[in-house]
């Protein structure tokens, strides 16, 4: 051993730690000869199943002399003591092995090569602001802690490649289960198949502002928080996809029982939960959320009912509510555009228009521009329906109303060119029934236009049927005229063919005003994103 380096600190080894010091000089695997459950590891006080936690700190400190690049490596022996990393820059990495660490393990700010806790059962792992060169992995293993830093802490953490947890089971009574705020990591986090219970509002999976530099993969998951949000990852950033496949996800309050207010999610947003509840509060927090792949959530999480059409009685299922305001995504899959029209409708709680704007954008980017229309006019309904004050006065909000009945708010043009086909019919039909009514003997409210030189005493000649036709057309016009007024026209020296005269300005005024909303609507004048 080198003078220089320091003399290790432990020196009444047993014969088993021993062992562990020459094979990870070799770069072998030490394990005891006889083989117990971690269970039963836990509280063994067998020597030749034990190893002193200040050892292996000693072994990674490399004050036992060089060892092999393949890392320490232990399997089925229980750590007596805490492991205390903290600090340390270790020579080489660290695999335990269905392995008991009773007392947990603490690294904070360690830099380590890599650390590999799998099928082992401890209390806690505390690693703020640890750096690993490589992955950290703690799969299948069990790790029951308490308090409010978390049964995991990986606050500010910077794993250099994996961070595997996978069919883990993690869980804490008093706090987070897996605290990982600011966490960085160079490639995917796994938790397929983990079971993680956590307590309190930091939420049981906590990943504020956490930095994935590939997929975050929490596939058939059973995620569960009774006071507070199961999965809290505002501000969230990863590289690659976010995958819930098939994961069970219980939260509570009203902080949601997904919450990822903020987040960005690099690749597809799969949330394709076989379970989701929250009993007090939002079932998913999406506000200002970002997926640059496509959003897949199917409808009938939220809505059992699966609602595929609107209605104006509600849904027996309003009280599962989501807020999406601010959401982004270039596509919905396995949801229909109707679905999610439903749930912006009867599942968020307040009126917000981004959500209705982003879901006609995606309907009009695919081509379908009916269907964007149509999320559009039932954006406008849900604006009076929700928050009327935003439109003015009474009379502001029947003016929106009327707009909205004739024209569906500019975006169905075409009824009101239906509305003024309708009331020139009408004019043309007034106008016909007036060269039907007798005003006095011989004369009728329109009749042929009697010539200057013709006697009051004379009788009057009746209009032909196309004559009249096109009288009503003419009085109905705004613009323009047919010239048949010059020798068809009503009388208005009589109170019948004054009457009609009324009638047919009232009708040529209500013209007016359904050709220049007509005129408004297809040139897109009055669709206004409210």
């Amino acid at each position: 051993m080198d003078e220089t380096q320091p003399s290790p600190v432990l020196t009444d080894l047993t014969e088993f730690e021993q062992r562990v010091v020459n094979t990870a000089r070799r770069g072998e695997v030490a394990r005891p000869a006889t083989a117990m459950t971690v269970e039963e590891l836990a509280v063994t006080d067998d020597p030749e199943m034990r190893i002193r936690a200040d050892l292996l700190r000693e072994l990674l400190r490399g004050l036992h002399g060089d060892l092999d690049p393949r890392g320490i490596r232990i399997a089925g022996v229980r750590v007596v003591g805490r492991l205390d990393l903290d600090h340390v820059t270790a020579i080489t990495g660290l695999d335990l092995y269905r392995c008991a660490l009773p007392n947990g393990v603490v690294c904070r700010y360690a830099r380590l090569r890599c650390l590999y806790l799998n099928h082992c059962l401890l209390t806690h792992l505390y690693a703020d602001g640890l750096r690993t060169d490589s992955s950290l992995h703690m799969r299948d293993a069990t790790i029951t802690g308490t308090g409010e830093l978390g049964a995991v802490r990986l606050s500010d953490a910077h794993i250099g490649a994996e961070l595997g947890l996978s069919r883990a089971t993690i869980t804490n009574t008093t706090g987070p289960a897996l605290h990982a705020d600011g966490l960085r990591t160079d490639s995917s986090v796994h938790m397929r198949d983990a079971t993680v219970t956590g307590t309190g509002e930091l939420g049981a999976i906590r990943l504020l502002g956490a930095h994935i530099g590939g997929p975050l993969v929490l596939d058939r998951a059973a995620i569960t928080n009774t006071t507070g949000p199961a999965l809290h990852a505002d501000r969230l950033r990863t590289d690659s996809s976010l995958h819930m496949r098939d994961a069970t996800v219980t939260g509570t309050g009203e902080h949601g029982a997904i919450r990822l207010l903020g987040a960005h999610i690099g690749g597809q947003a799969v949330l394709l939960v076989s379970g989701l509840d929250n009993s007090s509060g939002p079932l998913l927090v999406l506000h200002e959320a970002q997926t640059t792949g496509a959003l897949l959530f199917p409808a009938a999480v939220v809505c059992p009912a699966g609602q595929e059409g609107m209605s104006r009685h509600g849904c027996p299922d309003s009280d599962r509510t989501l807020t999406v305001h601010g959401l982004t995504y270039p596509i919905l899959r396995e949801t229909s555009w109707r679905q999610w029209l439903h749930l912006l409708v009867h599942h968020t709680l307040t009126y917000w228009p981004q959500p209705f704007q982003q879901l006609a954008a995606t309907e009009c980017a695919a081509g379908h521009d009916n269907n964007a229309r149509e999320v559009l006019i039932t954006q406008q309904h849900d604006l009076r329906r929700r928050t009327p004050e935003a439109l003015g006065n009474r009379l502001a909000r029947a003016r929106h109303a009327l707009w909205g009945w004739l024209g569906r708010y500019g975006y169905r043009a075409h009824r009101l060119a239906t509305a003024l086909a309708v009331i020139l019919t009408l004019a043309a039909t007034l106008s016909l029934l007036a060269g039907h009514v007798t005003t006095h003997p011989d004369h009728h409210a329109a009749e042929r236009v009697l010539p200057p030189t013709a006697k009051p005493t004379d009788p009057g000649t009746p209009c032909s049927p196309v004559e009249l036709i096109g009288l009503g057309i003419d009085r109905g016009l705004p613009l323009g005229t047919t010239g048949i007024r010059a020798h068809c026209d009503l009388d208005t020296t009589t109170g019948w063919g004054q009457t009609f005269t009324a009638i047919l300005w009232a009708l040529q005024a209500l013209l007016w005003g359904l050709a220049t909303l007509a005129i408004a609507a297809y040139t897109g004048l009055v669709r206004k994103p409210t």
